[in-house]
């Protein structure tokens, strides 16, 4: 069986999604996955060929329930790059999973689910099967006191993502990896 082979691109400006991002490819390698890890903001990652990946992992935080500008720059350059075709047909064996880091402070998780969606969305025009979308709550820098990390509508966010949100990452991708490296092995059909 073909180790399933993995990119994981991210935009971090805080370091939450990059923490984000390395618990995904912890679970990744646990499970016996070769793991490419890059910014978006990074040369290497507009040169890379999506195509040449079984698992495609996109990993931004939410701004303003949306994704940031440099985010949407690098999808929007990914769609310009890769063959985008009527119907986004699906492609064997090419998987996808988004990956949100999110504040919440006036609305909770709705605040991040427009971003995972843009991310969603990127990945299926580009032929994915979108496997994962998964949010992971982080705070505000600066002031770690600031209203919104301790008066926000999930209550004290400060320190996060923490041990055990990042253990979740860590998990769900472990266990996706074990599922794709399954059905690697099948025979297409």
């Amino acid at each position: 069986m073909p180790p399933l082979s993995s990119v994981v691109l991210y935009w971090s400006a805080g370091g939450n999604t990059a923490q984000m991002a390395q618990a995904a490819v912890q679970g990744l390698q646990e499970a016996g996955a070769e793991v490419t890890l890059l910014s978006m903001t990074d040369l290497r990652a507009e040169e890379i060929d999506l195509a040449g990946y079984h698992l495609v992992g996109l990993a931004c935080p939410s701004y303003h329930f949306g994704a940031p500008a440099p985010v949407r720059r690098y999808v929007e350059q990914a769609l310009r790059k890769h063959e985008v075709r009527a119907r986004a047909p699906v492609l064997t064996h090419r998987w996808g999973v988004a990956m949100v880091t999110y504040a919440g402070p006036h609305t909770g998780i709705d605040e991040a689910t427009p971003a995972g969606d843009y991310l969603v969305q990127g990945l299926r025009h580009i032929g994915r099967q979108v496997r994962g979308v998964w949010y992971t709550v982080g705070a505000f820098h600066g002031d770690p006191d600031q209203e919104n990390n301790r008066l926000g509508w999930l209550g004290d966010i400060r320190g996060r993502p923490n041990e055990h949100d990042l253990a979740v990452i860590t998990a769900n991708a472990r266990g996706l990896a074990h599922v794709l490296q399954h059905e690697l092995a099948e025979p297409e059909a």
